[in-house]
């Protein structure tokens, strides 16, 4: 499975093996920002993660078994943190 995902250096392409069953998203701090951990799920050898993701494509998002954290005008809450005030 392939998802699109912005890091802190720009936006790539992740590619997660074919005995990933579900992709989940989690919330946590790096270097004292939000950021989000893509946690792909394997039953049959440990979980794959994807860690500093800042946002998921929105076309990427069917694809994962829980929803991107979203502002109200639909910007990811770890870039909306990044926003100067």
């Amino acid at each position: 499975m392939d998802l699109r995902v912005r890091k802190p250096d720009g936006w790539t392409t992740v590619s997660l093996d074919d005995d990933v069953e579900e992709v989940t998203v989690a919330g946590g701090r790096t270097d004292g920002h939000l950021s989000l951990t893509l946690i792909g799920v394997r039953s049959s050898q440990p979980n794959v993660r994807v860690q500093d993701v800042l946002d998921v494509d929105p076309d990427d998002e069917a694809k994962l078994a829980s929803e991107v954290p979203r502002t109200d005008d639909g910007t990811c809450l770890p870039l909306d943190q990044l926003r100067p005030e």
